[in-house]
């Protein structure tokens, strides 16, 4: 070979591209081969762990918390932060593991390619690595935002990130990047904690020493690993216009609740997300922020209603309100969304519905036995976004009766249905849906399939130890053809299974559309 001619360098690096090839072409060379997704990133990781390895000493020592952060990921998500952490590493040095966009990635194998004069030694597969590679690296990242979302749109130049939203996954999706770029903050617990100690109400972002807030990149890795036992989002009414909890009422709940829950998940530390603390405010005499401050409240004031019906974020409803405010947690607008998102969204010991409790009451013997007095019995079905217009009005009716205000805001009868209308859409794109023991009845399930038949992803729904009688046996029926990737159906401890009537009918359409016969509990 002439490269091999040249120098003992030379050589060197021609062995090394081929020791590449054999890594990667071993699962990509043959577009005709069927090979399993695992097999194939496994031929994928060998190849590029192989390259890495001689090439890239200085990242040597973090390839150990990559190796198993690629292996605990699952599906497509798992695949794609693992090759992205392995490609972003090769091509750009870095430790931190972000996916580089197909156009920089090119640019960058090229560069380094020539840098380290292996590019006579890969000339002849180079163009073919390069495309194999960009292939794979599309099919792994998330795809872009549809023109005309409302979160394309703006200025703001943290609306330019092409990463979507997601309702289940932590890393890479569009919640824990905003957590990253600081748009939406997250507070310590032990900052609320601090507030009792001094008798002090909580206070705007900006007057909340960094001590006490959680730095983005950290705060999204604790997330990654301990989810919903990290993260909690608090959904409360505001007490006053200028700022929601002036006479530390939902302050001293929230310290008893945080400490609780610390115990229940044998955590020394978690992250709280509520609006006043972690959106940068305006001030009550004037507006003190930077413009950079506006642009990220406006960017993380449409993306923090996501937290409510992420399944891997703890929700806490805070609905006691004082007797002498007229406006109840639910006489309220915003409140409406949260509590319909809160219990849309699928997992258990995520939710807690806390009422009127004494913060300083010893009566619960555990942290076990405290939250289980605050598990909610009952589950409000997810509503369409017409659904959910005319629950607002209706709400919006009963209140002008009485004199009180659905909005302090008048802008918010807008903005609060096209965000439900936004999150709705994720709820939709599920391909599991879980409302086990939700209490629900056939009027729940009427309510439910006018969502269920636009949830054409779903794979599986359990709807285990409900109400549900013959009346909802026939409306899911009705809905079964229109799910083309159902493939699992639980209705165990339901009435309707000890109805033959009922049974016969689901069992009848459900080897009518030829889904597997052991999907079907009944």
């Amino acid at each position: 070979s002439p490269i091999r001619a040249r120098t003992p360098a030379a050589s060197k690096s021609s062995t090394w591209g081929a020791s590449w090839r054999g890594g990667l072409t071993a699962g990509v060379a043959s577009p005709s081969m069927h090979v399993p997704w695992q097999q194939f990133h496994v031929s994928v990781k060998a190849g590029t762990r192989t390259l890495t390895e001689r090439l890239a000493d200085r990242i040597r020592d973090s390839d150990r918390e990559r190796d198993a952060e690629e292996e605990t990921f699952g599906g497509l998500g798992g695949l794609d932060a693992g090759f992205g952490t392995t490609w972003g590493s090769w091509t750009s040095g870095a430790s931190d593991g972000r996916c580089l966009s197909r156009a920089s990635s090119k640019a960058s194998v090229a560069g380094t390619l020539r840098r380290d004069g292996l590019s006579g030694g890969l000339s002849a597969h180079k163009a073919e690595m390069l495309r194999q590679t960009e292939e794979i690296h599309r099919l792994f990242t998330p795809a872009p935002l549809e023109e005309g979302s409302p979160m394309s749109k703006g200025p703001s130049k943290f609306r330019k990130s092409k990463v979507k939203s997601s309702l289940t996954i932590t890393k890479g999706c569009r919640l824990a990047q905003l957590i990253e770029n600081g748009c939406i903050g997250l507070v310590r617990s032990s900052y609320f904690e601090d507030c009792m100690l001094h008798n002090r109400p909580f206070a705007m972002r900006q007057l909340i020493p960094n001590s006490f807030m959680w730095r983005g990149d950290e705060a999204v890795d604790l997330w990654w690993r301990h989810g919903k036992c990290f993260v909690l989002v608090v959904s409360y009414a505001w007490l006053s216009p200028n700022h929601p909890d002036p006479h530390q009422v939902h302050l001293r709940r929230l310290v008893r609740i945080l400490e609780e829950y610390k115990k229940l998940w044998n955590m020394q530390e978690v992250a709280v997300i509520l609006d006043y603390c972690s959106l940068w405010q305006k001030g009550v005499l004037k507006d003190t922020r930077t413009n950079e401050q506006k642009d990220q409240f406006n960017t993380g004031f449409s993306e923090i209603n996501f937290a409510y019906a992420h399944k891997a974020i703890t929700s806490v409803q805070l609905v006691e309100v004082p007797r002498e405010n007229p406006r109840k947690y639910d006489d309220r607008g915003w409140t409406l969304l949260e509590s319909v998102l809160i219990d849309s969204k699928g997992g258990d010991w995520n939710r807690w519905t806390f009422g009127e409790f004494d913060p300083d009451s010893t009566q619960w013997a555990d942290s076990m036995v405290f939250f289980m007095q605050a598990r909610p019995t009952r589950l409000r079905p997810p509503l369409s976004p017409e659904a959910f217009a005319r629950e607002l009005e209706e709400r919006r009716v009963r209140l002008k009766a009485r004199g009180v205000p659905l909005f302090t805001n008048e802008r918010d009868n807008e903005e609060v249905p096209r965000q439900y209308a936004e999150i709705f859409l994720q709820v939709t794109h599920a391909v599991k849906l879980a409302y086990d023991n939700a209490s629900w009845s056939d009027s729940e399930v009427a309510i439910f399939a006018e969502v269920l038949g636009k949830c054409d992803r779903l794979e599986e729904l359990r709807l285990n130890d409900n109400r549900i009688n013959l009346e909802g046996a026939s409306l899911l029926a009705k809905r079964i053809p229109q799910l083309p990737a159902l493939k699992t159906l639980g209705l165990r401890g339901n009435p309707l299974c000890r109805d033959s009537q009922a049974t016969d009918l689901l069992r009848l359409v459900w080897t009518k559309e030829n889904r597997p016969v052991r999907g079907l509990t009944l």
